[in-house]
């Protein structure tokens, strides 16, 4: 089973033999992450929680084949983005969910590299250019730089060529740093102080850090 931890793997083994304990910590391990995921497709807390929840539904009635499966990760999400998509078409047209109204540990958690790095006020900058990113991209971004996924996981699970998640990633970087460009420009007019250093450090590391992290999921 690639892609998981060996700690996962033996969950799985154990849910093979019925273990519900087994599956709770599973099904903790990968709820939020998977529900976060559902929402950028149905936009409805709902609807996400349903989807998600099938999905476990489904995984729980069969578990004895899971340990068969090869990579878990694109599975599990693959199996999200499906259940999704077919409650979308079955709700019609339903009103949207603000991000503003999901809570708070669903949103964009930067890695531990950029934690040590950057300020709080930088993070919130790039939480604000992820949001202006177009569709496919902020979930590409989100599923490699958040879920620590693969560019070959997210190229399955999204269906497209492991060279389409390179250009998006791409593109995501540059629209990233761009505005972070922006910020930086406005706000340095105002003084030359510690803080603006230190946004120019970030600023100038952060396409080397995404890159770095990249190369080495």
């Amino acid at each position: 089973m690639d892609s998981v931890s060996p700690a996962i793997e033996e969950l799985v083994r154990r849910m093979a033999t019925d273990d519900r304990q087994a599956f709770a910590r599973f099904f903790s391990h990968y709820h939020g992450r998977l529900l976060k995921f559902a929402l950028l497709y149905v936009r409805s807390r709902e609807l996400a929680e349903e989807a998600v929840s099938d999905v476990f539904l489904k995984l729980w009635q069969k578990r004895a084949a899971l340990v068969e499966v090869h990579n878990l990760n694109s599975y599990l999400y693959i199996a999200v983005k499906n259940q999704a998509l077919n409650y979308l078409q079955k709700a019609g047209n339903q009103p949207g969910l603000s991000l503003d109204e999901v809570p708070m540990a669903l949103t964009v958690e930067l890695m531990t590299p950029e934690r040590e790095l950057l300020t709080a006020e930088l993070q919130a900058e790039i939480q604000r250019a992820v949001e202006k990113l177009p569709p496919q991209c902020k979930i590409i971004f989100r599923l490699i730089r958040e879920d620590g996924l693969k560019y070959k996981e997210v190229a399955e699970i999204m269906g497209i060529s492991v060279k389409t998640i390179e250009v998006q990633m791409g593109i995501a970087i540059k629209k990233i740093s761009v505005e972070l460009q922006q910020h930086l420009q406005m706000r340095s007019s105002a003084s030359a102080s510690a803080a603006n250093r230190i946004l120019r450090i970030a600023l100038a590391a952060f396409p080397f850090l995404l890159e770095a992290a990249a190369n080495g999921a």
